[in-house]
């Protein structure tokens, strides 16, 4: 079993899953960081971090050879924002603002080979193709996830998982969007947001799906496994450094 089947088997067991989002910092040092310290994977950026799917190739062959899987959060559901950065060597895409049947349609075209989509082949993509039986084993090896961000995305989302729930790894909640979306704020406690949070995970459970967040810290993801959510996203590259500079310098103070 490769690490892409690996972490295939994790989602659809709906075992816990660990992983952190890279914005700014693409050294290709960080990958063999992230699998030594018990990273599931990783969240690539595009849609507001620093990257551009051209720059990020050489960070995912780095992940390759760590057998760490990377994962690309991209700008939009069009067909270049899907296809490019899988020919760069992306395992997979995490498909913001989902909330409608058209986007995951167009995802899934986006994202595979023929027969079960319309992507172009080419690219690290074809030359990655080798390290699986034939193409076709790879294509069943590209990752889809959905970032549900709105209440009109929950809302869809128990038909989005019944027409096209074998084609997608997991349902991630981006809740900031989410509460802004639905006129909370950013107030992760207004009982609006949390209860359309809830829902999403319920439908998720009904279909036997992932379910995950992006949190702030294992203080909110301990709150959410509570909740029934198994993937965890927590934070970025500079808000982990950050706190881990903040948590040394605080024990200093107590010398």
């Amino acid at each position: 079993m490769n690490y892409i089947e690996n972490l295939k088997a994790k989602l659809a067991n709906r075992d816990k899953i660990y992983s952190t989002m890279l914005c700014h910092v693409g050294t290709t040092l960080l990958p063999k960081v992230y699998k030594s310290n018990g990273l599931d994977m990783l969240v690539m950026d595009l849609e507001h971090g620093s990257f551009f799917p051209e720059n990020i190739g050489d960070f995912c062959m780095a992940c390759h050879a760590m057998e760490l899987p990377v994962i690309v959060r991209v700008q939009d559901c069009e067909y270049h924002c899907i296809s490019k950065p899988i020919d760069m060597g992306a395992d997979g895409v995490l498909i913001p603002r989902t909330e409608s049947f058209e986007q995951v349609e167009t995802a899934i075209n986006s994202l595979r080979f023929y027969p079960y989509g319309k992507k172009g082949v080419g690219g690290r993509a074809l030359l990655r193709a080798h390290e699986f039986a034939d193409v076709y084993s790879f294509n069943e090896n590209r990752l889809l996830f959905l970032q549900i961000e709105s209440k009109q995305g929950t809302d869809l989302l128990d038909e989005i998982l019944t027409r096209y729930g074998d084609q997608v790894a997991g349902i991630i909640i981006g809740p900031n969007d989410m509460g802004v979306s639905m006129g909370c704020g950013l107030d992760m406690n207004h009982p609006d947001l949390v209860a359309n949070i809830e829902r999403t995970v319920e439908i998720c459970h009904k279909h036997n799906k992932t379910i995950g967040m992006f949190m702030c810290d294992d203080m909110e993801a301990e709150h959410w496994a509570k909740k029934g959510m198994n993937f965890f996203w927590v934070g970025t590259e500079l808000v982990m450094l950050g706190a881990e500079v903040k948590r040394n310098r605080d024990r200093i103070d107590q010398f």
